[in-house]
């Protein structure tokens, strides 16, 4: 208990370092590496490392990716812009050149099954944290949108913990994660949904902005979708978990695993977060 308090107070001193910083080239740098780290952990968690190649193109694309979109989002237009859109399609078209090569090279080892997830997990991490940069670049609210899209995921999963613990006797899904319950599914969702509300009413009227009651309730739907989607991601990692046997995706964080057992959720939230923002403006 001690190492896994002390290793999650240093992780959140970095990502406050990092998110003070979210105006500066910190930002994207911070969580390019952050993609990086968690394509490695789940390439290593379906045997893939031994296709370096394959490995490296995965962790490319994502690292070169979110550099890239925090270029193309921090004032880049005409031609430099045009520029930037056509390396996208370069950058994909290249490393899954990479990929299959590597999986040609290998016929034997390389399985199909491999080669989809690794392709799956890099469009999926990389498409999730995309969004991050974009709520970066929020004209008003920028630092508010990012918080709160990394924290959705986080909240629901505290106020499922302490519903579950208080009220839980019945079994979520036991095959897949013995400790979750409906009980603590449902504390999640409820948690959640009071919470956005209060969060988003307490910084408009923080911020002078009107806050009424059809803001509000969407608000708390924003924060419901949020953990519904939550335990989507959750759920998803520990199948894979299971399927492959091992208890974390690695152990940077001592105590609590890899950063995809920190990230997840996160990884449905932050685009559940921005389209719901998108369609259902708040503030």
């Amino acid at each position: 208990m001690k190492q896994r308090i002390i290793s999650g107070v240093i992780g959140a001193a970095l990502l406050t370092v990092v998110l003070i910083l979210h105006n500066t080239i910190v930002f994207p740098l911070a969580f390019a590496a952050i993609v990086g780290i968690i394509l490695f952990e789940l390439v290593r968690a379906v045997g893939g490392l031994q296709f370096r190649l394959a490995t490296g193109a995965v962790m490319t694309y994502g690292i070169l990716y979110l550099i890239l979109g925090s270029l193309l989002q921090d004032g880049m237009s005409g031609t430099a812009g045009v520029i930037v859109i056509n390396v996208y399609s370069v950058l994909l078209y290249v490393c899954l050149s990479v990929l299959f090569w590597d999986y040609m090279r290998h016929p034997k080892t390389f399985t199909i099954e491999q080669g989809a997830f690794m392709i799956s997990a890099m469009i999926l991490v990389t498409y999730s944290f995309t969004f991050l940069i974009t709520l970066n670049h929020d004209e008003n609210h920028s630092l508010f949108y990012v918080i709160l899209s990394l924290c959705g995921a986080w909240i629901a999963d505290t106020g499922a913990y302490f519903s579950g613990v208080a009220l839980g006797k019945t079994k979520l899904c036991p095959e897949i994660s013995p400790k979750k319950t409906v009980e603590g599914f449902i504390g999640g969702l409820v948690s959640n949904t009071v919470l956005f509300a209060l969060i988003f009413l307490f910084y408009a009227k923080a911020n002078g902005l009107y806050f009424g009651l059809f803001e509000a309730l969407k608000a708390g739907v924003l924060g419901l979708v949020c953990a519904a989607v939550s335990v989507l991601g959750d759920l998803t990692a520990s199948v894979i978990k299971r399927q492959k046997g091992i208890k974390d995706y690695g152990n940077i964080m001592p105590g609590h695993g890899g950063l995809m057992d920190r990230f997840d959720s996160v990884l449905f939230v932050i685009p559940a977060f921005y389209w719901c923002m998108q369609l259902f403006p708040i503030l």
